[in-house]
């Protein structure tokens, strides 16, 4: 009769209770690097950086009240909230705003966003409101607001922007996100071993539930897995899907889709054979994109076709038909019908042109990242079973970055491109971008395309934005400036008790923190 009744109380206690979060516990994230820069006016391409600031500090989208935009669409009026801080107690106002445009907007900065903000010019109406002008409108210009990570006047608006580099406050940093560093452990060396964050009390939103947020820094991938599995950590993001299989204890795997993609971009202009497009054409209809994915992300990745990732605002994909099985008879037959004929003696395929022999043999630079070299280990083997010949040039990354992009040194070049939520991809494709610092990396060069992409980035129209898209993804499917492949997934596992990361659409690695403070792995249950 007692056990009976326990068993009826405790029902009937579930029955009329229900789960809900609860405040405390801690939680560890594990990163490997260093930071460089915790500050958002200067943080470059490092993720350490970028997590640290995404944790630290508030974006102007998570701190403004509401904007308005004139009718001509070229001044747009931002009001803050009511009474933030910065968490070292002082006022965030105005003035951090328009202190944070006008750094990055000082070449001696060398701000990585400044292209962003170039003939933009920031004012103040009063503490609480901001104006902003526009030269010409900018249709997109809602998400470049939203995204400006804000930086403390008071902090650094006395050091000259040529010095920003050497402030102590880049690893000590004052912000206004929902957390705040408390202390920092260094070696002997030199090098950060572990930052611990703390709930900010002073945070304009609801503060974290998660009191202790510490990240922990490695040297080594293997270290990191390996304190993951004896649970020194509780999350680790970057994982290959092979690494996937070394995580030995209970877990949960995020799979989270960024807009991003990897393409193989031409340059025409560096062999005579890539000029003609039925060689292009028979380079991509080659490439079996779901084997790659199958091979190299064991199903941890999605097929890309053009320009735009399908989670991107204004995606169209009405261009892209089903793809075909792939047929190496009728592409053989293809080249064979425009002159390039197999050489018996090598197996490779040529053709005289301005009475100079030609041969379909290409270079293609490759970063010494292991998915991309394995990525071009297969279509090497594909292409040469249709007579095409290729020579992988692998270099280290900092080297394709700093030399190669900058001076478009190659025929062929497998890389990156990581895109924004809107649909403009002005820097990518325009003709006006084809030289450093652009981002054209196929130095693509069609009239069309430009005055779609100018057009693009004035329509404010959604239905309207998405046509144009459909458009530059049909010109370029046709025109074949670039073979486009897959989109990984960021694989990021945690805790298994970890609840609150529900985002599986995110812009950037750094942006599954966006919501962080809602994170919880302490639960109560309430009637």
């Amino acid at each position: 009769m007692f056990v009976a009744g326990g068993f009826f109380a405790i029902n009937a206690y579930y029955a009329a209770t229900h789960e809900m979060p609860a405040a405390g516990g801690s939680y560890t994230e594990g990163l490997l690097g260093q930071p460089v820069f915790i500050n958002p006016l200067i943080a470059n391409n490092n993720t350490v950086d970028y997590t640290l600031v995404k944790l630290l500090f508030s974006t102007l989208g998570d701190i403004s009240e509401s904007s308005a935009i004139s009718p001509d669409k070229k001044t747009w009026t931002v009001t803050l909230q009511k009474n933030l801080v910065w968490d070292d107690g002082k006022n965030l106002t105005a003035d951090d705003v328009i202190f944070t445009v006008e750094t990055i907007q000082d070449t001696n900065a060398q701000a990585p966003s400044a292209p962003a903000w170039n003939n933009i010019i920031a004012e103040k109406i009063n503490t609480d409101e901001v104006r902003f002008t526009l030269k010409t409108p900018y249709a997109f210009f809602a998400d470049s607001l939203k995204e400006l990570t804000i930086a403390p006047k008071h902090i650094f608006g006395a050091i000259p922007a040529a010095n920003l580099r050497r402030s102590r406050y880049n690893i000590e940093p004052v912000g206004s996100g929902p957390y705040m560093l408390q202390s920092l452990t260094t070696l002997k060396d030199g090098f950060i071993t572990r930052l611990t964050l703390t709930a900010n009390p002073r945070y304009h939103k609801k503060p974290p539930l998660i009191p202790t947020f510490t990240v922990q820094l490695y040297r080594t991938e293997q270290a990191l897995i390996k304190d993951f599995n004896v649970k020194k950590i509780d999350g680790l993001g970057e994982l290959s899907p092979e690494r996937t299989q070394e995580l030995s204890i209970g877990h949960r795997l995020h799979v989270l889709r960024i807009p991003r993609y990897y393409a193989i971009f031409i340059n025409q202009n560096a062999h005579p054979a890539l000029k003609e497009k039925a060689v292009r054409q028979a380079l991509e209809r080659t490439v079996d994109r779901a084997a790659l994915i199958k091979e190299v992300f064991h199903g941890y990745a999605e097929t890309i076709q053009g320009p735009l990732t399908p989670t991107i605002r204004g995606y169209n994909g009405s261009p892209y038909p089903p793809r075909r099985d792939i047929n190496l008879s009728e592409i053989k037959n293809e080249l064979d019908a425009h002159g390039w004929l197999v050489d018996p003696k090598n197996g490779i395929r040529y053709k005289t042109i301005n009475k100079n022999p030609v041969k379909l043999h290409f270079e293609i630079v490759t970063p010494d990242i292991p998915f991309l070299t394995h990525t071009m280990e297969i279509i090497k083997e594909a292409w040469a079973a249709i007579g095409i010949e290729a020579k992988l040039v692998v270099m280290n990354p900092e080297e394709v970055n700093a030399n190669v992009i900058k001076t478009r040194n190659y025929q062929m070049l497998i890389f990156g491109n990581s895109l924004k939520s809107n649909p403009d991809v002005f820097s990518f494709w325009h003709s006006s971008q084809k030289f450093y610092p652009g981002l054209n990396l196929a130095l693509y060069d069609n009239k069309t395309a430009d005055a779609i992409l100018e057009s693009l980035r004035k329509e404010s129209d959604e239905t309207a934005q998405k046509e144009k898209v459909g458009e530059l993804e049909r010109l370029l499917a046709e025109d074949v400036p670039a073979l486009f492949l897959y989109n990984p997934s960021y694989l990021y596992a945690t805790r298994e008790d970890l609840r609150g990361l529900t985002d599986d659409v995110v812009n950037a690695p750094a942006e599954r923190f966006s919501k962080v403070n809602e994170w919880y792995v302490k639960t109560k249950r309430i009637f």
